[in-house]
C-alpha cells in the first residue's frame, strides 16, 4: 500500500466540515453532561456527507457462490486457528475447516465443495497475506448436517458456543467474542452499537431494519443470561427507519430494551464515545468496558451471537455494503472468503475505476490485492474510491492551527502527539495517552498541512508495543 494512497484517504476536505466546540465547561455543564440521557456529549467529531443514499434503498439480496474458488481466512491479527482437512477432502457448509486454542475462533466452510489447498491469501481489510483454506466451491451449497442443540443456559456454555462458531466483532476490529463475553463477570448494561457512522456504510442500518425482531430477541437473551438489568441500542438520527423497526420490535416483544438516537456526527461509533453517549459511563485509556460494568457489542455481532446462541449456526457470512461507482450498489449476504473480483462483477462496478477502498474512507484502506477475499470483518467496498477521495496532497509542516484538537472526540492534543511521534519520543507519547487514540482519522482530515497523523499514530502504537 503507498504513502500516497493512505494520505489520499486519510483527507477528505471535500467531505469533512469540522464541528467545534468550547473545550472548557462549567461544573454544572459537567454535572448536566453526567445526569442527562441527553446531555452525554463528547467533544469534537465531524460533519460528513453520508453518501448512504447510495445503497440503502433496498433489502439486503444473497450472494450465491456457484462453483467458485473461496478462500476462507484462518488468521486474525496475532491469532490462527489451525487448519483440520486436507488437500482434495470435500468439506460441507458449516464444517469445521479451522481448530482455535480457548483464546482462537474456530473457522467453517462458508459452502460446500473441495478443499484445493491451505495456504497463503489476501483477506480485502489486511494489508498482509493470511493464512487460509482455498476451497473450490461445487455449487450445491450443501450445509452439514447439524445436531439440534440446547440454547446455552450459562455464560460458560455460551462463551464456548461463541468460541466454536466462529464468533468474532463484526463492527471492525474483529476482537473473538467470546473474550469479551468470558471478560464481563458481573455487568449491570448493555449497550448495542448501531452507529455505522462512517460514510458509505450501510449495511448495518439494512440489518436492523429487516431483523429488528431477531436482534431484540438476541439481546433479551444475552441480558437475561448475564445478569444484566439495562439494555439500550444505540442508533444515530440519520437512520430513523431502524430505529423505527427496533422500537416496533421491542413493543410487540413486550421488552425493556430502550433505543437511543446517537448524534449524526463521526465518529459517534466509537466505544469510548457510544459508552459516553449511552451510560455517562468514561471509558479510561486501557480500560475494558468491563471494568465499568458494560458489556458492548455491535448490532451485526449481536445477530450473529444470536444465530449461533440459537441455531448452532457458525459465522459463515456477513452483511456487506457495495457502493461507489458501480451500476447495483447496495447490501449484499456474503460468503466468508467470496473473492472481492465477483463482487465487482455482480455490483456491475465501473472497470474504469482505479481504487476500490475496504471499509469506509475515514478508517478504511485500499484493497490489498486484486486477487483479496471477503474476511468476516469486511464491512464496505467503495468501487471507483477516486472519485469521492481528495487527491493526495504533498505535506507541509505543522502550522500550529490547533483544528486536530478542536475535532479530536479523544480530547487529545495530535499535533504534539505527532511531533513526539516524529522525534521518537516515547516517554512523551505515553504521556500524550498515544494509547487513547481511536485512529478515526478526523485529525487527518482537517489538517491543512496534509500531515498523514493517523498512520504516524498507528505506526508508534505499534512501535511501542511489546
Amino acid at each position: 500500500m503507498s504513502s500516497q494512497s493512505l494520505q489520499s484517504i486519510e483527507r477528505l476536505p471535500r467531505l469533512v466540515q469540522a464541528q467545534r466546540q468550547p473545550q472548557q465547561k462549567t461544573f454544572w455543564r459537567r454535572l448536566f453532561a453526567i445526569a442527562s440521557p441527553s446531555g452525554r456529549s463528547w467533544h469534537g467529531g465531524l460533519k460528513l456527507r453520508g453518501y448512504k443514499e447510495l445503497s440503502n434503498a433496498d433489502p439486503i439480496a444473497p450472494v450465491a457462490v456457484g462453483e467458485l474458488q473461496l478462500a476462507i481466512p484462518l488468521e486474525r491479527g496475532r491469532r490462527c486457528a489451525q487448519p483440520c482437512v486436507q488437500p482434495g477432502q470435500p468439506v460441507r457448509k458449516g464444517e469445521v475447516i479451522g481448530i482455535g486454542d480457548h483464546n482462537t475462533p474456530w473457522v467453517h466452510a462458508s459452502t460446500s465443495g473441495v478443499v484445493e489447498r491451505v495456504g497463503l491469501a489476501y483477506a480485502a481489510d489486511s494489508a498482509e497475506p493470511v493464512m487460509a483454506v482455498i476451497l473450490n466451491a461445487d455449487g450445491r451449497d450443501e450445509w452439514i448436517e447439524r445436531p439440534v442443540t440446547e440454547v446455552p443456559q450459562t455464560p460458560e456454555a455460551l462463551v464456548e458456543r461463541a468460541l466454536r462458531m466462529g464468533i468474532v466483532g463484526l463492527g471492525g476490529a474483529g476482537f473473538p467474542t467470546a473474550l469479551k463475553l468470558a471478560d464481563a463477570r458481573h455487568p449491570d448494561l448493555l449497550l448495542i452499537n448501531g452507529a455505522e457512522c462512517e460514510p458509505f456504510l450501510t449495511c448495518d442500518d439494512r440489518l436492523m431494519r429487516e431483523r429488528a425482531e431477531a436482534l431484540i430477541e438476541s439481546a433479551d437473551y444475552l441480558a437475561s443470561l448475564m445478569g444484566i438489568t439495562l439494555t439500550r441500542f444505540g442508533v444515530e438520527t440519520n437512520k430513523p427507519e431502524a430505529m423505527a423497526a427496533l422500537r416496533a420490535a421491542s413493543r410487540q416483544a413486550r421488552t425493556r430494551v430502550e433505543i437511543c438516537p446517537l448524534p449524526a456526527r463521526y465518529p459517534a461509533g466509537g466505544q469510548p464515545l457510544m459508552i459516553k453517549s449511552l451510560s455517562g459511563r468514561n471509558l479510561a485509556p486501557g480500560t475494558r468496558p468491563a471494568e465499568i460494568g458494560v458489556l458492548a457489542l455491535n448490532v451485526a455481532t449481536l445477530h450473529a451471537l444470536g444465530r449461533a446462541a440459537f441455531h448452532g449456526e457458525p459465522l459463515i457470512s456477513r452483511v456487506l455494503t457495495l457502493t461507489g461507482g458501480c451500476e447495483r450498489p447496495g447490501n449484499v449476504e456474503v460468503p466468508v472468503g467470496y473473492p472481492v473480483s465477483a463482487l465487482r462483477a455482480l455490483a456491475g462496478a465501473d472497470p474504469e475505476g482505479r481504487l476500490t477502498q475496504v471499509g469506509g474512507p475515514m478508517m478504511g484502506q485500499p484493497l490489498p490485492d486484486p486477487a483479496a477475499v471477503i474476511s468476516k470483518t469486511s464491512s464496505c467496498l467503495i468501487f471507483a474510491a477516486e472519485r469521492y477521495l481528495p487527491a493526495a496532497q504533498p505535506a507541509g509542516s505543522c502550522i500550529r492551527c490547533t483544528r486536530c484538537v478542536d475535532v479530536c472526540p479523544m480530547s487529545l492534543r495530535p499535533l504534539d502527539l505527532y511531533a513526539a511521534a516524529e522525534r521518537q519520543d516515547k516517554a512523551d507519547l505515553q504521556a500524550l495517552q498515544l494509547d487513547a487514540c481511536i485512529e478515526c482519522g478526523s485529525c487527518s482530515s482537517t489538517c491543512p498541512s496534509h500531515l498523514p497523523l493517523r498512520e504516524r499514530f498507528r505506526q508508534s502504537k505499534t512501535e511501542l508495543r511489546p
